[in-house]
């Protein structure tokens, strides 16, 4: 399983399905045999499972995810590999293609494979500073090898955007561009600008009633899936990224005949980073992935990176209110965040811990304290008020 897609291993369980169970100290036995009959030796993911509160038994869950480790595994020399339930020795090709995906494994472990976006810049050069903030994050998959060479499906591909259009985030998009505006114009996910049978490029955009730069949305997300390679360079990765970015200073502008620089409320930024990972964590974005990729879903790794891009400073794009600015910190525009490995993001709970600690990161990283204690401050009161950060100019 680990030299070929992953998949679930329960221990306790009998090929007739009987729930048996095992002693907890079976564990100790597992990682023992894992670490002296495997080569290299292999830290297995083992969840117990117990059977009851009065029982002594557990079922234990052991989590195979392929590119978390150097592959070929090998047990006595020889790398053994799956193939429609049954296991044989991997012939030529396939030790070839393993010994071949070493990089590739090694490029699925860094935690930084979602690069950094780089921001707008305005036509006579220099950055667009009407760009409030940009968010970006993804996952890399590691393909199977007869999915490199296939373009990507048109099945998958209507079903991503539908889990997109669908989603989390496609809902706090709308919610932000109608926060300040009696209506607004919204056009959902769909095909737009570079599309190629193995590049994918989806746009949404939204703005509120009576925003006049057609050319730049309000508010406009872009996800991209890609099959990297072209002749002679075969792709071994897919790739998936989602882009946000906000310029609703600019709309609340133009919405307003008084001066107003509106900046975003730590609570509605904590709502788009949730949604964002929230979507990409997701049972239906991660089972069109997944196809797409030819593995099993339960190979698609969650997101583990997130960078936020700012024109201006931080303490600019933020609504700092109950912070504290530390003297002479310098200024930030930007932050490139990892997540706890720890935490499984397809939960609420865990994923709200996630986007918490990442704020507390984002304030820090700019010279401001209390964070934290905003955001704990702010738990019993996440009721949706709209965007309420705009303050009047001198």
């Amino acid at each position: 399983m680990a030299n070929t897609y992953g998949g679930l291993m329960l221990i306790g369980v009998t090929d007739k399905r009987d729930v048996k169970g095992v002693k907890e100290k079976a564990i100790e036995s597992i990682v023992e045999h894992c670490n002296s009959k495997i080569e290299p030796p292999y830290v297995p993911e083992i969840v117990p499972v117990p059977l009851g509160q009065s029982s002594e038994l557990y079922v234990l869950v052991l989590r195979v995810v392929p590119g978390t480790y150097t592959r070929p595994l090998l047990v006595d020399g020889v790398a053994w590999v799956r193939h429609q339930n049954t296991s044989h020795p991997a012939d030529w090709a396939r030790l070839r293609d393993l010994f071949a995906e070493n990089a590739a494994g090694q490029y699925q472990n860094d935690a930084w494979n979602v690069t950094a976006p780089q921001m707008p810049s305005k036509a006579a050069g220099g950055l667009d500073e009407s760009v409030d903030f940009v968010l970006r994050s993804g996952l890399t998959v590691a393909m199977a090898p007869d999915a490199t060479w296939r373009p990507l499906a048109e099945s998958a591909v209507t079903a991503y955007i539908t889990a997109l259009q669908n989603s989390l985030l496609a809902r706090e998009l709308a919610d932000l561009v109608t926060s300040e505006a009696a209506s607004a114009s919204i056009s959902r996910f769909q095909h737009k600008g570079f599309n190629r049978s193995r590049t994918v490029r989806l746009e949404w955009s939204g703005a509120p009633s009576g925003w006049t730069n057609h050319q730049n949305p309000a508010v406009e997300a872009c996800a991209r899936l890609e099959v990297p390679g072209a002749y002679g360079q075969p792709g071994t990765h897919l790739r998936v990224e989602i882009d946000l970015g906000v310029r609703f200073s600019a709309a609340t502008d133009g919405l307003r005949q008084a001066t107003c620089t509106w900046r975003v409320p730590i609570h509605q930024l904590r709502l788009l980073i949730d949604a964002m990972i929230a979507t990409l964590s997701s049972k239906e974005v991660i089972e069109p992935v997944a196809g797409l990729a030819g593995v099993d879903p339960i190979a698609v790794p969650q997101p583990r990176a997130l960078h936020m891009g700012t024109a201006r400073p931080i303490t600019e794009v933020l609504d700092i209110g109950g912070l504290r600015l530390i003297p002479d910190a310098g200024m930030s525009r930007g932050a490139h965040l990892l997540a706890n490995p720890a935490l499984d993001l397809a939960t609420v709970d865990d994923r709200s811990a996630q986007v918490k600690d990442w704020l507390v990161q984002i304030a820090l990283d700019a010279g401001l304290l209390g964070m934290q204690q905003v955001l704990e401050g702010s738990a019993d009161a996440r009721s949706r008020h709209g965007l309420s950060g705009l303050r009047r100019g001198d």
